[in-house]
């Protein structure tokens, strides 16, 4: 049984915000640790992390952005709810005979009788604190082309929807308007629900009837003295061929629901790897090692790119039948760089080597707020917010991408926004790093912040042709604490000068935890290039180390030597002196004379 009721609608962000934080907080008087209240948050949008605040807080913060855009297309000014909260729940023999993530797909499923809930962002909070499982909704009122995702008499079309999913998934029946159910003969009033097995069993029953009926007078008679005689029943010929056909019937049933159930199976273990993997190579990877293979499916005409299935042994599966969250721009969205690692050969995919993007590229399919004009000088695309007048202003585009997806240049006004999708454009490139060019230090902050916001693994994806235009200072503004591995890479990638910068050695210091990085400061301090120091391992710089402090000792042990060495000679340079005044007599000294040889002949 299947029970959908629409709780309330708002208008405001500041509902939407108060729902959202209604099914978040915990209750006092009805929660507890044992008894949580969030126990997990599910969304088309992406991957909810619930056990990192700061992570589900911003998270929350997009999707309500994602809704209040939503709205922003629609052009009905009588299309004032902003999203509705619905409740869904299930009998207890439905809860034992399904999983928490099955009635949750299955409530999906049951909205979207109703609403786009493809195209629709919303919010899953699966609660049980009222002692029965239960779905809470909450779903934007408008789909991403802006259509309004309302219906008159939902009361009576949710029963309808409810109805529905309880005959496809064989649900506990509810409601008075169950249609295309099977009744027994031995009772006319019962209802079967309709399934396969089920009308199987039944259309075995009327045929054997039907059978029955075709007996003549002396099969008749044969039928009481074989049944009376024998331990088995008797059978007509009819009825031995209903047995054969009813037994095929059931052996095909069987095997559907043996495929189905490998289906299921390749299905939980393909959504399992999608939302382990770190990375889309790791995706990728995984699929690989169970034998599993992606397909990108492209329109026949325009070439475009318009859904994923997947692979394996002989079975092929929708990405969108495995889970809303892994269509084809569910994935590109988590994972940016999808379509070119999948495109590259396995060698280069272990190497991370990514070949350039074929020449369609399609700004909307990174972000779908912005739109493009093609250069047909230079073959630049330019691209623009899609609320400006290219017409009136082709010159006030927001990036440039080069014809041959190499550089990327900015326009006169750069914001935020546009940073983050310059990078995403040059991942959705293959780029592997970009590099800025005649760039100030607080653009090349503004770009590493940028960066690090989308994914904290880009935060060395953008680097400066001028080296060391970054100080210690200016570490903070791009992100909070630094470890001590990233400032290590901010030394490699000639971010800082570490001899100008000496609290950065002194950062470093304090963070150093183990023997290696340790040695690596003192590397640093004796002024040893980075690159020297990380290309060699522990034990070959430790003896470098040791080699260099002691000759620095033999150095400073042989000037102290030589210091010894001269005091002493003056020591008895003075005691010679000494002796000589002491024995030497008083003569009468006479001036000083030199000579000097002119000719031959000496001359005074």
């Amino acid at each position: 049984m299947a029970i959908a009721k629409l709780l309330h609608e708002g208008e405001t962000v500041k509902q939407l915000k108060n729902i959202i934080r209604y099914n978040t907080v915990a209750k006092e008087y009805l929660n507890s640790p044992d008894n949580p209240r969030l126990l997990q948050a599910l969304s088309n949008l992406g991957i909810i992390d619930i056990s990192d605040p700061a992570a589900y807080q911003d998270f929350m913060d997009g999707f309500i952005e994602e809704v209040k855009l939503n709205k922003s297309q629609s052009t009905n000014k009588r299309q004032t709810k902003l999203y509705a909260h619905e409740m869904i729940s299930f009998e207890d023999e439905d809860n034992a005979s399904f999983s928490q993530d099955e009635l949750a797909q299955i409530s999906v499923e049951l909205l979207s009788n109703l609403y786009d809930m493809d195209n629709t962002p919303y919010l899953i909070y699966p609660q049980v604190d009222s002692g029965r499982l239960h779905f809470h909704f909450v779903r934007g009122m408008h789909n991403s082309r802006g259509d309004y995702q309302r219906v008159k008499n939902s009361k009576r079309k949710m029963r309808q929807a409810c109805e529905k999913i309880e005959r496809k998934y064989n649900l506990t029946p509810t409601g008075n308007n169950v249609s295309n159910e099977i009744r027994p003969a031995n009772d006319p009033m019962a209802k079967v629900m309709k399934n396969r097995k089920l009308e199987a069993v039944y259309q075995h029953q009327k045929n054997l009837s039907a059978a029955k009926k075709q007996d003549t007078p002396l099969t008749k008679l044969k039928r009481k003295s074989y049944d009376l005689l024998m331990e088995d029943k008797y059978q007509s010929e009819a009825e031995m061929t209903e047995h054969t056909a009813y037994k095929q019937v059931q052996q095909n049933l069987a095997e559907k629901i043996q495929v189905n159930q490998k289906l299921e199976a390749v299905k939980k273990r393909i959504f399992n790897l999608y939302k382990s993997a770190n990375d889309e190579a790791d995706f990728i990877e995984q699929l690989d090692e169970q034998e599993i293979t992606v397909e990108i499916l492209k329109h026949a005409k325009s070439g475009k790119k318009k859904g994923i299935v997947f692979h394996h042994k002989g079975e092929t599966i929708s990405g969108g039948k495995i889970s809303s969250s892994m269509t084809l721009g569910k994935i590109k969205k988590r994972f940016p760089n999808f379509i070119h690692t999948l495109e590259k050969p396995p060698s280069l995919r272990a190497t991370f080597k990514q070949q350039r993007k074929m020449l369609d590229f399609q700004i909307e399919n990174i972000n779908r707020y912005y739109k493009q004009q093609r250069n047909n000088v230079n073959g630049d695309i330019l691209i623009y917010f899609g609320k400006k007048n290219i017409a009136a202003r082709p010159h006030n585009y927001n990036i440039v991408l080069s014809n041959d997806r190499s550089k990327i240049r900015f326009g006169s006004s750069t914001n935020s926004y546009d940073l983050t999708l310059s990078i995403n454009v040059a991942l959705e490139n293959g780029w592997q790093a970009a590099t800025l060019t005649n760039s100030s230090p607080d653009f090349l902050k503004r770009m590493m912040k940028a960066a690090y916001e989308k994914d904290p693994e880009l935060l060395f994806f953008v680097q400066s042709d001028t080296p060391n235009q970054l100080a210690y200072s200016d570490l903070s503004s791009i992100k909070g604490e630094w470890m001590f591995d990233e400032l290590v890479k901010v030394i490699e990638h000639e971010l800082i000068d570490v001899k100008k910068e000496k609290q950065l050695l002194v950062t470093m210091r304090n963070k150093a935890r183990s023997p290696r990085e340790k040695q690596i400061v003192n590397g640093l301090t004796q002024g040893k290039p980075i690159t020297f120091i990380l290309e060699k391992s522990f034990h070959e710089l430790k003896e470098h180390l040791n080699q260099d402090n002691q000759q620095s000792s033999e150095i400073r042990q042989s000037s102290s030597i030589y210091n010894t060495f001269s005091e002493q000679r003056k020591s008895e340079l003075r005691d010679i002196k000494s002796t000589i005044d002491e024995y030497e007599p008083n003569v009468e000294s006479k001036p000083y004379t030199s000579s000097y040889k002119i000719n031959g002949r000496y001359r005074d």
